[in-house]
């Protein structure tokens, strides 16, 4: 995806959205004038900082970043972890994200390799 789409779908400059890429540790690729990168890995790294438990974000050039009881509060981050990029490249991960955006339970099969749910009872 060009990094324009960043800029367009969250309303920030375009040094912002590189900056975005730069703490989720996403890499862009540059071709000419442009940058693109991938938005599936972008999702994914989304869909983990967004989970419930997981520590808050402060994304540059955001409000939060200068209120100082947020910068106080020991739980938000201003740049990914390891750890968080880890939970992100898990292949379950797509699966969950289907599942929260209310795709088919189809589609969840195919990517899921072990079962999900209670075990089926065996017949006698």
């Amino acid at each position: 995806m060009e990094l324009s789409y960043l800029e367009q779908t969250l309303g920030i400059r375009r040094r912002t959205a590189a900056k975005y890429l730069t703490v989720l540790h996403i890499k862009p690729m540059y071709i000419g004038k442009d940058i693109y990168f991938s938005l599936t890995t972008f999702k994914r790294v989304m869909y983990i900082l967004s989970l419930p438990g997981s520590p808050g974000f402060l994304f540059p050039g955001s409000a939060g970043r200068y209120n100082p009881r947020l910068l106080e509060d020991k739980e938000y981050i201003k740049e990914v972890t390891p750890e968080i990029l880890k939970q992100a490249a898990d292949p379950k991960v797509p699966a969950y994200m289907a599942a929260a955006s209310g795709n088919s339970p189809a589609v969840l099969k195919q990517l899921l390799r072990e079962p999900v749910g209670r075990p089926s009872r065996e017949k006698k």
